[in-house]
């Protein structure tokens, strides 16, 4: 996806643009485009008008229209003008409108019962603008605090529920305007009956002819096709059937006739004085909810408008101008809400026409019906805009009910299915509520799913980077399986803690042979955790000291060492410490108190004929000669042995002491790789490889060191074969060693 407009007349001069524009042939297919929207929107915006005003309000039918025009004409002309991609059409779509009719529903029901239709329509349309208003001035709010990715969280399947729920709400919002029943099962007999049945099934038929075809042929003429095969049929059925044109329209099968210009005059304002807090307490719940649904279809709209014109959209800026178009509409005397047109979006990107210059056309459109295009509507059978509505509600439950079924795992399945049944059942209100208790339970129950531990292995294959004497590793890799590492990852809660306390029980409950001496958990990948968590911690040490078990931590952060002091489960005592810095520090310390135990851990000094003698055979061999080829070094704290980047001309033995190689960044300072004490060699993979050293050695206890140079080995293998021999055999199978131990960690970890 890129960020550039794919668009010719987007990128250059204004001049250019201009006569790009100018051309007959872009103005034509401009015009086309714009015809067919508004061809779509002109068939819908009756059901839309209807929706709200209807039953008491029937009288101004006229004037919803005018609303619902003003509205779109008012938001196609800012988004036009300042989206972030030159394909938007913000258009008045059903999902925000059925939640407006709702919001006037609530608001009828709360009014007096002797309040005058004038006065009433006042208060509905002022109620209306207001939620209008609201829901933009929440758009913006979240385009102006860099807010718009945050509809990003919202779990899918939460999304999925609560839009097939409203799509069986827009259905039964259409059969109510039809035939003014609501689906239940008390009103199927009704519903089956003669005259009642004649008024829905065209709209049902031509709802369920869009779905068909729209299923099988990817085409945005299919539609406006079905709209005009529609009109002349019920056209062709008046023509030949035994009633007239007029026999019909007073029946209700036509829309209202609006005489003259539509009217979208402002109301008599002076009826808000009856507004009262009960309306209002009546409304609140439906313009949250409208808030909500028009945040999700904005994101959801958006996403799909990136995929369809592979580009990609900013949507904080269309929060921004998305909001800002609402609350213009809501104060130009509109206030039905608009936002994204995906599907305007493709057929402009197909036609390969300038979506600004659509916009603007479409507003014109828009106006010219104003004004003079009222004797139109009359003519529209009213199962048409009827028939849309129910196209759009039964859309969006074969997408997220049935289409969702083969796709998503079962459980997640469920929650689309129950809050769906909620919104149907309970309204879109308790639908949000139970959402969110949705998302929170959903949240809890995929997170503690989540491995708490990320890594589990024992001393015995994964060591401290300290280089010991050959006894001491040879110990260690026997004895290393009596110490236990487990790395710990994300955020820890009662949900997890509860199962790594459960999993660690088994773990050393279940010890067969040698048994456990050291539990080490290391802290460095995890987050954080609530305070729940410590009970399990302190289950878990007393289980620990139950089974002499030593229980110590690593890696964890100066914001959680205060909560694990402080429930006990560690200490700072120098003497047992159980807190360490890092893993390395912690493992260092469990294998030096194992050796310890075996009397192993005092090695004063190891000669290097003693190493030598660990490792080849030295029989016949004058050990003693080999000391006129090594120059003898003394270190103390602090010396530098050799610094990274140094010529690798010698390799070193150490005697006794002990040293740190240290890799130092520009940025980082100064990482300590490795530790060697006595017994062990220094610097030799640069010595045989005659590369510059890639760290430096430090000495961080008094010690000797014997220093072997390029030159004195060449000598030696020229006098002492036998001796060079010996050194190169003691220095492969250092290498050996290592090389083996780090194959055992890579195979381990990537079981």
């Amino acid at each position: 996806m890129n960020n550039s407009s794919s668009f010719d007349a987007d990128q250059p001069s204004p001049r250019g643009r201009l006569a790009y524009l100018l051309q007959p042939s872009v103005i034509l297919r401009s015009l086309f485009v714009s015809a067919i929207i508004w061809l779509l929107m002109a068939s819908a915006m009756p059901s839309y008008a209807r929706l709200v005003f209807h039953g008491k309000l029937e009288a101004f039918f006229a004037a919803g229209l005018g609303i619902v025009m003003v509205s779109e004409i008012v938001a196609v002309l800012i988004t036009s003008f300042f989206s972030s991609d030159h394909a938007t059409l913000v258009l008045t779509q059903s999902p925000t409108v059925v939640i407006q009719s709702l919001v006037a529903g609530s608001v009828i029901a709360a009014a007096p019962a002797d309040i005058s239709q004038e006065a009433l329509f006042a208060l509905v349309f002022l109620i209306i603008a207001l939620s209008a208003a609201l829901t933009g001035g929440f758009l913006l709010l979240l385009g102006l605090m860099r807010a718009g990715g945050l509809v990003r969280y919202i779990p899918y399947p939460i999304v999925g529920g609560f839009m097939a729920g409203l799509g069986w709400l827009i259905v039964h919002a259409s059969f109510s305007d039809l035939v003014g029943l609501r689906l239940n099962a008390q009103s199927l007999p009704n519903l089956l009956e003669g005259a009642v049945f004649a008024r829905w099934l065209p709209a049902v038929l031509f709802a369920l002819c869009i779905l068909g075809l729209r299923a099988r042929f990817k085409s945005a003429m299919i539609i406006p096709g079905c709209i005009i095969a529609f009109f002349l049929l019920f056209n062709v059925w008046v023509y030949l059937g035994p009633g007239d044109a007029n026999s019909l329209a007073e029946a209700g099968w036509f829309l209202p006739k609006v005489s003259g210009t539509i009217s979208w005059r402002l109301p008599n304002f002076a009826a808000v004085a009856q507004l009262d807090a009960s309306m209002l307490a009546a409304s609140a719940g439906g313009i949250v909810t409208l808030i909500i649904v028009c945040t999700l279809n904005l994101f959801f709209r958006v996403s799909a408008q990136e995929l369809i014109v592979d580009r990609e959209l900013d949507l904080n800026r269309e929060c921004l101008v998305n909001g800002v178009a609402n609350i213009a509409a809501s104060v130009s005397g509109g206030g039905i809400v608009a936002y994204h047109a995906p599907i305007s979006s493709s057929l402009v990107t197909s036609m390969g026409v300038y979506g600004r210059l659509v916009g603007i056309i479409l507003a014109l459109m828009f106006t010219l019906t104003l004004f003079f295009g009222s004797a139109l509507f009359a003519l529209v059978p009213r199962f048409i805009p009827a028939g849309l509505l129910i196209y759009f509600g039964l859309q969006f439950m074969k997408e997220w009910l049935l289409d969702t079924w083969s796709s998503l795992p079962r459980q997640e399945y469920v929650v689309i299915l129950v809050i769906a049944l909620i919104t149907a059942l309970f309204g879109l209100l308790t639908a949000i509520a139970v959402g969110i208790m949705v998302a929170i339970l959903f949240f809890v129950w995929e997170y503690s799913r989540m491995e708490v531990i990320k890594q589990e292995f024992s001393g015995g294959f994964h060591s401290s980077n300290l280089d010991r004497p050959f006894a001491q590793y040879q110990f260690l890799q026997m004895e290393g399986d009596r110490i236990l590492v487990m790395r710990l990852q994300g955020y820890i809660f009662f949900g997890t803690a509860y199962r790594f306390y459960e999993h660690v029980k088994g773990r050393v409950s279940g010890e067969v042979g040698k048994p456990l001496r050291f539990l080490i958990l290391d802290f460095k990948a995890v987050r954080g955790f609530d305070f729940s968590t410590t009970h399990d911690f302190k289950k878990l040490k007393r289980l620990t000291e139950k089974l002499d078990i030593e229980l110590l931590v690593s890696s964890a952060s100066p914001d959680l060492q205060p909560a694990l002091e402080d429930s006990g489960i560690v200490g700072r005592r120098p003497e047992r410490p159980s807190l360490f810095e890092d893993l390395d520090h912690a493992l260092e310390w469990c294998e030096n108190a194992l050796l310890a135990e075996a009397n192993l851990l005092d090695s004063a000094q190891i000669t290097v004929g003693q190493q030598l003698a660990q490792h080849t055979m030295t029989e016949g061999l004058d050990v003693s000669a080999l000391y006129s080829y090594l120059e003898r070094i003394e270190t103390r704290v602090g010396d530098t042995v050799f610094e990274q980047g140094d010529e690798s001309d010698a390799l070193y033995f150490i005697e006794s002491g002990r040293v740190d190689v240290l890799l130092r960044l520009p940025e980082a300072g100064e990482l300590r790789l490795r530790s060697m004490t006595a017994g062990t060699a220094i610097g030799e993979v640069g010595f045989y490889l005659k590369k510059a050293r890639t760290a430096s050695v430090v000495a961080t206890e008094a010690g000797v060191l014997q220093r072997l140079s390029h030159e004195a080995l060449r000598r030696m293998g020229e006098t002492e074969p036998r001796a060079a021999s010996a050194i190169h055999i003691l220095i492969a199978s250092v290498l050996s060693d290592r090389l083996s131990s780090s194959n055992h960690v890579i195979q381990e970890l990537l079981d």
